[in-house]
């Protein structure tokens, strides 16, 4: 029988993952807080949907273009393991290494200019970790021998979507109760960066062991740790 490409390894993998990516504070968590100080909760909260909405646009878009990729190359899922693994290593890299905080004020431009709604949907649909989200470590988190692999990617996208409504209204809960003083204060912003990048460094390595193993199984060779 032909699998569909859920597996419960799989789900909490993408959970895991999906949950670390969106809690480190970058260009969306930004503009909520930055909405919470200069508009208030109920403003930044209009700018999670907005976001939810344009990061699932994303995930739709690259869902079509890959279900059928993955549907007819053996070699494309293991690939793009290996790209999520390295997608992950290269963005918990940046974490550990960033000496500066983002500015709220500096990420708030958008939404002086235009609704809170469609602030979220812009910052959405151009944030780099939606691309790198929706293109190449949702699909990792896939299983083999798919029967709708399209289909699968677009439910397998809800749990980031569904989880970043649920971490960014947590964020704009957070700002407002706090009055943004943990995000005025550097360090405090940059221990959250440093923890997650670690996190996410270590998810990085668990996906390159699953795509080293995926090319391994393709040529019928064991893998050294099985």
């Amino acid at each position: 029988m032909q699998d569909i490409g859920v597996s419960v390894s799989g789900l909490l993998g993408l959970i895991i993952t999906s949950s670390i990516l969106i809690a480190v504070p970058g260009p969306s968590i930004m503009l909520f807080v930055g909405q919470v100080i200069m508009k208030g909760r109920s403003h930044a909260l209009r700018g999670v949907i907005g976001n939810a909405i344009g990061m699932l646009s994303i995930a739709i878009l690259l869902s079509f273009g890959l279900g059928p990729l993955i549907l007819k190359s053996d070699f494309a899922l293991p690939a793009i393991r290996m790209l999520g693994a390295v997608a992950l290593l290269l963005i918990g890299i940046g974490y550990l290494v960033a000496s500066k905080a983002a500015s709220p004020a500096a990420t708030d431009q958008p939404a002086k200019r235009k609704s809170p709604l469609t602030a979220g949907v812009i910052v959405g649909i151009t944030n780099p970790k939606a691309l790198i989200m929706f293109g190449t470590i949702v699909p990792s988190f896939l299983s083999g021998n798919l029967a709708s692999p399209t289909n699968v990617l677009i439910m397998y996208s809800m749990i980031p979507i569904l989880l970043g409504i649920a971490i960014d209204s947590v964020w704009v809960v957070v700002a407002h109760s706090l009055s943004s003083r943990l995000f005025s204060n550097a360090d405090s912003v940059r221990i959250v960066n440093r923890i997650g990048g670690g996190l996410i460094i270590l998810m990085a390595l668990i996906l390159a062991r699953e795509a080293v193993s995926g090319f391994l199984s393709i040529n019928r060779w064991p893998a050294p740790w099985a």
